[in-house]
């Protein structure tokens, strides 16, 4: 029965590569080399996928050559996710050249691991399977390239996805530095598919040293085909949705400098003419603000806002603009019935997950908690109030009433209102 589970998981999943890769040779985007390698590690994962579904099916039995022939192809996987990754964060399209031709060494080494395997005949491959009837020699043979086969995979899966983690990390850092929201840009879809790739392939290795020691658990496999029949089809589905990201790229001259170039007085008036931008005009609501536009409207380079943000406020783009729409977000919450998504809306946020977040980053809370203790504590304060009304009415003269404690002054741009 597990097995037929399993087959049916397998099955789907073939069929959602072999749909994506369709879609994606028939409608290909403007940058032909993002497409060659989303087409590639499509490819590899459909290789990847028939190989399982040739074990679990008992296809092997009826084609016994096949058993093997995914070990080199399904190799690629790791190179493949860098090379795409790679290829969608690059504004400009990368030359594919010196080490990257490293990326081929993997699958080498595989298919000359499997020659031996290869020599052996249908009938000697079939032997193997009972333990009755297998020759001890070919066995030993098969368990070695089983074995190599899977090391070199899994060494090389491990080099190229962290290496595409680190690309999409660093890309996400880029973006927060150019936008105010990146949820379309950030490629965070990406990010959690690999780790959930990777996860994946970990529970493939110990399934395959299972096999190794004669131990399978039913169970366990049909988990293992059900997670990466899932994690398969929501990346083909998302690979398929995501934009094009060239005309969004900051330009190589847009990167902020380190070193402090303005001096104290200009970066304290400069911040002070961002803040007066975003609370005066309202620039926080704008769903599409980006560097370059809030440069447009004040008149300040980006290098010199970029260099403001981060030496003089502490932050970067993103975060400066998202702490001025939770403080919006705070006196909305407080002062009118709007929904939390049409708040969240309103001071620019792009849908409610990504208003939760970073509501809850600047506050401390998410904007529902928020409201339910503004109201919980509505009653009490005006009861408070009413009684302080009471007590004043009661003072002789104005100059006898108490003055209200003068507060330590703090600059808008740390605060931006949230306290």
């Amino acid at each position: 029965m597990f097995n037929t589970f399993s087959t049916i998981a397998y099955a789907i999943a073939a069929g959602s590569l072999g749909f994506a890769l369709l879609m994606a040779i028939t409608s290909p985007g403007p940058r032909r080399d993002r497409t060659v390698f989303f087409a590639l590690l499509l490819i590899a994962l459909l290789v990847h996928m028939l190989g399982q579904l040739l074990v679990v099916s008992g296809a092997y039995a009826l084609a016994p050559h096949l058993v093997g022939f995914d070990l080199s192809i399904k190799t690629i996987l790791g190179p493949a996710i860098f090379f795409y990754t790679r290829a969608l964060i690059s504004p400009e399209r990368p030359r594919f050249g010196g080490r990257d031709w490293w990326a081929l060494l993997g699958p080498a080494l595989v298919i000359v691991i499997s020659l031996p395997f290869a020599t052996l005949s249908a009938e000697e491959k079939l032997a193997l399977v009972d333990p009755a009837t297998r020759n001890p020699e070919h066995y030993a043979i098969a368990v070695f390239v089983c074995t190599a086969s899977l090391f070199i995979f899994l060494t090389f899966t491990a080099i190229y996805l962290s290496a595409a983690l680190k690309l999409q990390h660093a890309h996400r850092h880029k973006m927060m530095q150019e936008f105010a929201n990146i949820e379309r840009r950030s490629l965070d879809w990406l990010r959690m598919i690999l780790l959930v790739f990777a996860g994946a392939w970990v529970f493939f290795t110990i399934k395959q040293g299972m096999w190794l020691t004669g131990t399978s658990v039913p169970a366990f496999n049909l988990a293992l085909a059900v997670t990466e029949s899932l994690a398969i089809a929501a990346f083909a589905y998302l690979g398929l949705r995501q934009p094009q990201l060239a005309s969004d790229q900051p330009q190589k001259a847009d990167v902020p400098a380190r070193r402090q170039l303005l001096s104290e007085e200009r970066l304290n008036r400069t911040a002070s003419k961002l803040i007066n931008a975003l609370n005066t005009d309202a620039l926080y609501a704008d769903s599409a603000l980006s560097l370059r536009k809030l440069s447009d409207v004040t008149g300040v380079t980006k290098n010199h806002i970029s260099e403001t943000l981060s030496q003089h406020l502490g932050m970067n783009f993103f975060d400066f603009v998202n702490s001025h729409r939770a403080a919006e977000a705070k006196r909305l919450l407080g002062q009118t019935n709007l929904t939390i998504l049409e708040i969240g809306l309103e001071v620019g946020f792009n849908s409610r997950s990504t208003f939760n977040a970073a509501f809850k980053k600047h506050v401390g809370t998410p904007p529902s908690t928020y409201r339910t203790a503004l109201r919980k504590n509505g009653s009490g304060e005006s009861k408070e109030r009413e009684k302080s009304l009471i007590s004043t009415s009661e003072w002789p003269h104005p100059d006898d009433r108490p003055s209200k404690p003068r507060h330590a002054h703090t600059h808008p741009a740390i605060t931006a209102g949230l306290v």
